[in-house]
Order: C-alpha cells, then structure tokens, then sequence
C-alpha cells in the first residue's frame, strides 16, 4: 500500500508535524500507523532534554523536579535521563514561581499535584474511553485496522482535542470561585481552620449491584453505571450538594446543611425506584465536623455515614441523631426512630429513617 492509499487528511497531519514520507511507509509496513498518529498529535516534541538540563536552567532542584513528576503520576526518571521536553521545562518554571512567591510551600504544592495528575488522569482516560475514536467503536474494535483507528483518532484530535483546555479553565475557575466563597463564608462564620468543615455527608449505593454486573454485557453495564452517574450528579447539584466522588456502586456527597442532604437523599431513592433501568438504592446521611483535603473527606463523621448505609433497607434513607435534631422541625419529613446500633469501630450510634411526607405535612417522630 502506498500513501496516496491513505486518508488525505491522516498523511497532511503527518506531514505538517514533519513525519518523512519514508516514516510513514514504514509505520504503514509494520502496523503502527495508528501508534505513529497518536504520537504525533499528543506526544512531546522531538526534542529532548534531562532532568540536570531542567535544574540549571530553572533553578528548581532535581529532587523537587523528582517528587513533582512523581506526584503527577509520572514513572520516575534518573538525572541525565534524556525523557523531558520544552512542555516540561515550562511546568518547571511555573512551579518555580509558585513556590518563589511563598504563597505555596512545597509540601502543599506536591500534594495539589497528587490531585491534579490523579484527576487528569482519570478525565485523559474517561475521555479515550468514550470518544468517537474509541468508544464508538463498540464490539468491533478488534476488527478495526491501524489505518482506520489512525484515521479516527486524527478527526477526533482536531475536532475535539483542541476545545478541551478551554473547557477545564472554565470549569476550574468556576469551581475555584465556589471553594473561595465557601471558605470566606467559614471565616465569617467563626472558623479558625477552612480545613475543617461542618458538613453533612451521605453515601448512596445501589442494591444488588454485584450481582446485576455479574449478569450483564460490557454493553449493558456501561449503560448501567452512566445512568447512575446522571442521575446522581444531576439530583445532587440540583438540591444544592456536591458529588465528591463515585466509589464504583456508590456515590458520597456533601451538603452544606442536613435538610439539603436529607432532601438529596430521598431525591434519589425516588428517582432510582422509578427508573426502569436501575436498582433501588439505600443511602446514610450524617452531619458534623470533618477534615477536608485533596477534595476528599475524612474522620469520623464520615466513617459513620459510610458504615450505616450498608445497614440501610433498599429503597431507605438512614440518617444520625444529628441530622434529625436539624430536620426534625423543619420540611416536610417523617422521622421514625431506630433501636440505636453498634458499629464496629465506632460504638452504638442512634439512627432513624427518614422520608418524605408529602407537601402539606408537618415532621413526626415516632419510636419503635
């Protein structure tokens, strides 16, 4: 096969990138045209440079260069390794004026990089995953050649790729800009530390979920964990919460009150009971003081609402002493108290179920 056999637009964008025609035959010849065409739209340039050479040029040590490629998520490199490019040189330079200015000591600054290389990592990969250049593909893959994949990838890069930083600035300031305020609101509220929150906190898990994956395709199962993810994300920004994560069958978010989080909670117990394609959920709710770092929760508040889910009935939503004394005379909730439970680890923790009584009824508590 020859290059005037292959797609126009794939050899114009080797090409452009300075790939010799030569090259191309022979990516062609053995079957990495596809690998070849990703390098060339996603890979560093040519041109490469060590870790010594970042240093003198920078100013920044090699260990910190070390434990900021680490924290990234990168493989570890020795000093004269030839692996760096320009791109990294530019990050080394802007990590340099972060911690010149003192605003970020450099343990702070690594551990942001910890979150910032694990999300990019976990977006890079969700968005390969569901591209049209791979995702669309479906059960075909494997019967797709390099030339075509190649092809794909190259629309997808120009058409797509180009959108995407764009996009996660905007998304970023306006987060940035929400945590500022919260932070503000904290201060102005009392707090001597923006690290610990007063929050309440759920966890939601849907039921019967191993045993449902265990019985469906790949293709189902996609379809599966992508309406649970709508449905969660879209129910809980809705009420006012934020998802802090998907942990596989499970959501955790937080709210700024427990009414909200009780709200969120029977949100989506009722919108799971009446989606065809999902199981019924049960979810535990607690509120008080917990350690915010990395855009994760921990202490035992948290502990508590993870444990007391797995002791939820489906389709329930169990919440702590804490989050009634707030709810209780408030909304339009029927609160019905529990024998008081012990957890391993924890102690007996006073529960109650929670639910909706409809729009005109006034909170009741009643005890078993």
């Amino acid at each position: 096969m020859g290059l005037d056999e292959l797609p126009v637009r794939l050899v114009e964008m080797l090409r452009e990138r300075g790939v010799r025609d030569s090259d191309i035959l022979n990516a062609l010849e053995d079957g990495s045209i596809h690998f070849l065409a990703v390098d060339q739209l996603l890979g560093p340039p040519s041109s490469r440079i060590s870790a010594n050479q970042i240093a003198k040029t920078t100013g920044v040590e090699v260990l910190v260069l070390r434990r900021l490629w680490r924290a990234l998520g990168f493989r570890d490199f020795t000093n004269d390794e030839m692996v760096f490019t320009e791109l990294d040189l530019q990050a080394a330079h802007s990590l340099k004026i972060l911690l010149g200015e003192g605003e970020l000591p450099r343990e702070i600054a690594l551990q942001l990089a910890r979150v910032m290389g694990s999300s990019m990592a976990r977006f890079a990969e969700a968005e390969i995953v569901s591209s049209s250049a791979f995702g669309a593909l479906g059960d075909e893959f494997g019967e797709v050649d390099p030339i075509s994949l190649a092809d794909r990838f190259t629309r997808y890069s120009a058409n797509v790729v180009p959108a995407v930083p764009q996009l996660l600035v905007y998304t970023w300031l306006r987060h940035l800009h929400a945590a500022s305020r919260r932070a503000m609101l904290a201060f102005d509220n009392g707090a001597q530390n923006v690290a610990v929150v007063e929050l309440a906190i759920g966890f939601v898990d849907l039921v019967g979920f191993t045993v449902i994956s265990q019985q469906l395709s790949n293709e189902e199962l996609a379809k599966v964990v992508g309406r649970f993810e709508q449905v969660s994300f879209d129910s809980v920004t809705n009420a006012g919460g934020r998802v802090v994560k998907m942990i596989g069958d499970e959501v955790m978010f937080v709210a700024e009150d427990p009414m909200a989080a009780c709200e969120i909670g029977l949100r989506l117990a009722a919108e799971y009971r009446r989606d065809s394609l999902l199981s019924e959920v049960r979810a535990g709710i607690a509120f008080g003081e917990m350690l915010s770092q990395d855009g994760d929760y921990y202490g035992p508040i948290v502990n508590t609402a993870s444990r007391i889910v797995n002791i939820a009935a489906p389709g329930t939503v169990l919440i702590t002493r804490e989050v009634a004394d707030h709810v209780r005379d408030e909304g339009d909730f029927v609160l019905r108290a529990l024998q008081p439970r012990y957890l391993k680890d924890i102690g007996s923790v006073e529960l109650y179920v929670i639910r909706d009584s409809g729009p005109t009824s006034k909170v009741a508590l009643s005890s078993l």
